[in-house]
C-alpha cells in the first residue's frame, strides 16, 4: 500500500506496547481529519484507557463507548430508552454535527459559498458596466439605424449569458481538474448534482449583476452619435 502497511503486518501502538495485526483494508477513512482504523471494541477500550508508558493494561478496561449505531424500527421509543440508560440518541445528521469541529467547518464552507454568490454579481456587473459605457457610441448608432430597445436588450443579455456561462464552465472544469490532481491526498468531493446546482446559481447571480447595466442600454440616445452630449 502507499502508506507502507500491508495485510499481515503487525503494528504497535506508540507508548502503550499494544500490538495490532492488520487483517484487511477498507480504503482511506478519517474522523476529524485523523486517519482511523477498525478495531474490536475490547481492543479500542484497552487503547483508550491505557496510560502511556505503562504497557498493556492487565486489568479489564471500563465498558465505555463513545457511540453506538442503532437501527430502530418504526415503533421504537428511543426517548424512553435514553431516559432509562442516561444516553442521548441522535440522527445521522445530528451525529455528524456532534463531531469535533464539524459545525465550525460547515459554517466556514457555507460562508465561502455565500461570499462567492455575493461577489459574482459584483464582478460581472462591474465588467459589463465598463463594457456598456465603452459601447455607447455603437449602441447609439444601432438606435439611429432603427434598432429597437428590446432588440438591444436581448442582444446584451445574450452576450452576457455567453460570457457568464463560459466563465462558469471554465471554472467548473478547473475545479474538477484540481480534484483529479490532488486525488486522495486531501478530502475532496465534487458530486455532479452539487456541481450543477452551484454552476446554475453562479450563472443566475451573474446575470443578476448584469441588470445594473441594462438601463444604459435601453436609454441610449441616438443623438449621441451627432455630438448632442458635447
Amino acid at each position: 500500500m502507499k502508506d507502507g502497511v500491508r495485510v499481515g503486518d503487525t503494528l504497535t501502538v506508540d507508548r502503550l506496547g499494544i500490538t495490532l495485526k492488520v487483517r484487511g483494508t477498507t480504503g482511506r477513512a478519517s474522523y476529524g481529519h485523523v486517519a482511523v482504523a477498525y478495531l474490536p471494541v475490547a481492543t479500542w477500550q484497552r487503547i483508550r484507557f491505557a496510560a502511556p508508558g505503562t504497557g498493556p493494561a492487565t486489568a479489564r478496561p471500563p465498558r465505555q463507548y463513545s457511540a453506538v449505531a442503532l437501527r430502530a424500527g418504526p415503533g421504537a421509543d428511543l426517548a424512553a430508552g435514553d431516559a432509562a440508560l442516561g444516553t442521548r440518541t441522535l440522527t445521522i445528521t445530528g451525529a455528524y454535527a456532534a463531531a469535533p469541529g464539524y459545525t465550525g467547518e460547515r459554517v466556514t464552507m457555507t460562508s465561502i459559498q455565500v461570499f462567492l454568490y455575493a461577489i459574482a454579481p459584483l464582478v460581472v456587473g462591474a465588467f459589463f458596466a465598463v463594457w456598456t459605457v465603452q459601447r455607447l457610441p455603437e449602441l447609439a448608432l444601432l438606435r439611429a439605424l432603427g434598432a429597437s430597445r428590446p432588440r438591444l436588450l436581448a442582444h446584451t443579455l445574450a452576450q452576457a449569458a455567453l460570457v457568464v456561462v463560459a466563465g462558469t464552465a471554465a471554472g467548473a472544469a478547473l475545479a474538477a481538474g484540481v480534484g483529479l490532481l490532488v486525488g486522495s491526498e486531501v478530502p475532496f468531493s465534487l458530486p455532479a448534482a452539487g456541481l450543477a446546482l452551484t454552476m446554475a446559481t453562479v450563472v443566475l447571480v451573474g446575470l443578476a449583476g448584469v441588470a445594473v447595466t441594462l438601463r444604459k442600454v435601453t436609454t441610449v440616445d441616438p443623438m449621441t452619435l451627432l455630438g448632442a452630449g458635447r
